[in-house]
């Protein structure tokens, strides 16, 4: 049912991604609908949905401004697209063969340190490229950071 499910949705939400505009997405909430509008900085996946507009309409060097992430996103969902059809194909569990990591106290740290390391780049390309917007100077943050 995941699968079937899976390989319904995606491409809805594609779509709907590629038809709604990203810069109207804000208009249709009361509240602030993103961490960099409360903050003042972007986080790791500000920029993402315009990205993603940009990419699904071709437009590679706009989707690369907003945010590269969208690039590993799209992919990790296309290609899990091709497994779950695949599985769904031939019957199997192609996933299953994937091993499994044990989530040891060093390894969270790691992947939190990861985390921290790509917001820090995300900060630096919104400030360095001028990307005013997913900055907010009204924020708290921004003024600690940005001079």
């Amino acid at each position: 049912r995941w699968r079937v499910l899976h390989l319904a949705l995606l491409p809805v939400a594609l779509l709907l991604l590629a038809l709604v505009p990203p810069g109207t997405l804000s208009q249709r909430f009361p509240f602030p609908s993103s961490c960099g509008a409360i903050t003042g900085l972007p986080c790791i996946f500000c920029g993402t949905t315009r990205a993603l507009y940009h990419l699904l309409h071709g437009e590679f060097g706009r989707a690369l401004y907003y945010n590269w992430l969208a690039y590993p996103l799209v992919a990790g969902a296309l290609g899990l697209a091709l497994t779950n059809a695949l599985e769904l194909l031939f019957s199997r569990n192609f996933l299953v063969r994937i091993p499994r990591l044990r989530l040891t106290r060093a390894r969270w740290y790691t992947v939190a340190a990861g985390f921290v390391l790509l917001w820090c780049l995300q900060v630096y390309l919104a400030i360095s490229q001028h990307k005013t917007e997913l900055l907010n100077p009204r924020g708290p943050l921004y003024s600690l950071v940005v001079r």
